[in-house]
């Protein structure tokens, strides 16, 4: 399930994670380093090791839905938040939209929702947040089984909403200036 929706979003090459601070310290293809922090996240979420794809992800035992974090910037990143959720569905069919909302993360708007879908003829259920922030997107997603994935929602929810972006390289190019 993570690597479906990586593969519509940036390929992270380095990805650093700091337990103390929840900060992601990411490096995309341009090279261009990008900080950010998420909220809390539970002791037993098992931090999965990537070789490309997010920048982080973690699996929640026993229930096989996994959590992840990727960022992406550059020019072609202001495409409408709509939009940007419909192009990390690319590949899922039979999609059903269950919530759809614009909320704010960080003092910007960011669509989250939740949609049950299907991956290869199996059935999915995916919570997805987008926030575009200085240049660059962030997407956050929970997916798995649907009769799992709501038992890992208020959880998710904290994680998302602690998102705070501390560093892109347009910002970083807007303070040289």
């Amino acid at each position: 399930m993570l690597f479906a929706l990586s593969a519509a979003s940036c390929v992270t090459t380095r990805a650093r994670f700091d337990e103390g601070t929840r900060e992601i310290t990411a490096r995309g293809e341009n090279t261009d380093e990008v900080v950010y922090r998420v909220g809390p996240i539970p002791a037993e979420w098992r931090r999965l090791t990537l070789h490309e794809g997010a920048d982080m992800a973690w699996e929640v035992p026993a229930s096989g839905v996994v959590v992840h974090t990727t960022h992406a910037c550059g020019r072609s990143m202001d495409s409408p938040l709509p939009s940007l959720v419909q192009q990390l569905l690319i590949g899922f069919t039979d999609r059903e939209f269950v919530e759809e909302e614009t909320l704010a993360l960080d003092g910007r708007e960011a669509r989250h929702v939740l949609v049950r879908a299907k991956l290869d003829g199996r059935p999915i259920m995916l919570e997805i947040v987008v926030l575009k922030k200085d240049g660059c997107v962030f997407d956050l997603s929970a997916s798995g089984e649907p009769e799992r994935l709501p038992a890992v929602r208020a959880a998710f929810r904290a994680l998302f909403e602690g998102l705070r972006v501390r560093s892109t390289p347009l910002a970083r190019a807007a303070e040289g200036s």
